[in-house]
């Protein structure tokens, strides 16, 4: 299995934290409301996501000396003296392009500055005051909401005296710091907390419990559309430029009563493709992602069918105990050349196969407004319902008892072959842990079973309890060894 390697400049221990900080948006699902927003607004290049990073205390935001990296709205926890508020990283604004990919980044941007409290105006001091940032000033001053302005990259004292010059752009007083060396970083936090009354001592409400959803694929799949779509609203930036999405994105969602997490991700690559340390490492986020998820949804673009690469992200989250369901996308384009459709499904069942089965959904969004969450959508509901039978059948606990009828049922039918010559008994099984199960058998010997009786028997236990798409995991003890291995170490 090839996985992207990682970046040997990051630290990839800064991933341990658990998603503390991937609160919803203000409009989201319970956050509103408790803990005021701060929007991190500024031109490109300027050191926002630097900024963001180190307000959050870890590097949630993918960093790199250019610009574009931040495309997305992306929210997180910032403390300060025991105190807590909301923060949102945006993408480099520059209003003098209107079109494309920069005109989405502007209009994630606007959202973030209507539901902020408080707006951080970065600017780079190294530069001074350009054009560009006269223009976001005057919009922010036309936006009636309060500015605090951080004059960044202020790595010495020649530049925290020229960073005294962009008091020109009367928005009050100027606060030189260096994000990255964390250089001035305390007072600025102190005049943060100054504009914000409302900080809250208690930590605000991260994403509410609910089953987690990655969408994970190849560049350009359609997972960012199908996301958009389920919300209807465009949360996260489409384009038909590869790599659009950068850092991993949270979205509450509610599904027919239950509450559910939609995760987008960056496309992930055949590793000898991913030459620049930025997509390195939004892979490496992805894959990190993958692993605090329960279902995977693995989109395909059924136009190009199930390539040697999804094989490997659909491995990979099967061997990380994930449930796996499949999205055949862009079905649209395929289903009405009958020979194509048929093709491209008996494909995918048998190059998935390894999957057990998995729900297979033919999922399309089409229409002028589809890449905003405003198309029309096939098979979405049959989606989230494949989904939410994934993550039940991974959380399933099967009794003792029916268990054990089916593994003598089981032994019946075809007894185990014998181990090192001697007979194989097998006396009991039970369901140790859960996502995935994980059912242990008890025998007269431990690891006795062959790798085709153990396919044997998980096979039946899919079959009885619907086990589809999900990994399950069997282990066979010799009886009495605990006790045995317990009395030699006396």
């Amino acid at each position: 299995m090839t996985e992207v390697e990682a970046d040997p400049s990051y630290d990839d221990a800064e991933f341990a934290a658990e998603v503390a900080a991937e609160v919803a948006e203000a409009s989201g699902a319970g956050v509103a409301g408790s803990a005021p927003l701060v929007a991190i607004i500024g031109r490109p290049n300027v050191g926002k996501s630097t900024l963001f990073n180190r307000l959050v205390g870890r590097r949630e935001a993918i960093v790199e000396d250019k610009p574009g990296v931040t495309r997305d709205r992306l929210y997180g926890v910032g403390s300060w003296e025991g105190r807590h508020f909301l923060l949102v990283d945006t993408g480099g604004l520059d209003p003098s392009l209107d079109t494309g990919l920069p005109a989405d980044i502007r209009s994630q941007a606007q959202v973030a500055i209507e539901e902020a409290d408080l707006i951080l105006f970065v600017v780079d001091a190294s530069e001074g005051a350009t054009a560009v940032d006269f223009e976001i000033a005057e919009h922010l001053r036309r936006s009636g909401k309060p500015v605090l302005v951080a004059a960044n990259k202020v790595d010495n004292d020649k530049r925290e005296l020229a960073a005294v010059a962009l008091h020109e752009l009367s928005l009050g007083e100027v606060h030189p710091i260096s994000a990255a060396h964390g250089r001035n970083v305390g007072e600025f936090c102190d005049a943060l907390l100054e504009r914000l009354p409302d900080a809250t001592e208690v930590m605000p409400t991260p994403i509410p419990p609910g089953t987690r959803l990655a969408f994970i694929g190849r560049p350009n799949a359609g997972k960012s559309t199908l996301i958009n779509t389920l919300l209807q609203a465009q949360r996260v930036i489409v384009s038909d430029q590869p790599g659009t999405t950068r850092d991993p994105i949270y979205l509450p969602f509610k599904y027919k009563d239950r509450d559910l997490v939609l995760t987008d991700t960056a496309g992930l690559r055949r590793r000898k493709q991913v030459a620049r340390a930025m997509e390195k490492l939004a892979a490496i986020k992805s894959i990190r992602t993958m692993e605090r998820t329960q279902v995977v949804i693995l989109v395909i673009d059924a136009t190009e069918g199930v390539t040697d690469q999804d094989q490997r992200l659909a491995r990979m989250a099967f061997i990380r105990g994930k449930g796996v369901v499949v999205a055949l996308h862009k079905w649209d384009l395929v289903k009405y050349d009958g020979k194509l459709a048929r093709e491209r499904l008996l494909a995918a069942q048998e190059s998935l196969a390894f999957l057990e089965h998995p729900w297979l959904v033919k999922t399309s969004v089409v229409g002028p407004g589809r890449d905003r969450g405003a198309g029309k959508s096939f098979n979405l509901d049959e989606l989230l319902d494949a989904c939410l039978r994934t993550a039940a059948a991974l959380a399933k606990h099967i009794p003792t008892a029916a268990l054990n009828e089916e593994l003598q049922a089981a032994v019946a039918e075809h007894n185990p072959p014998m181990w090192r010559a001697k007979p194989v008994r097998l006396y009991f099984a039970t369901q140790a842990d859960t996502e995935p199960p994980l059912i242990v058998i008890s025998a007269n010997h431990g690891r006795c079973l062959g790798p085709d009786y153990e396919r044997y028997l998980i096979r039946r236990i899919r079959r009885r309890w619907h086990l589809r798409g999900i990994p399950v995991r069997l282990v066979v003890r010799g009886r009495g060894r605990a006790n045995k291995e317990r009395s030699a170490k006396r």
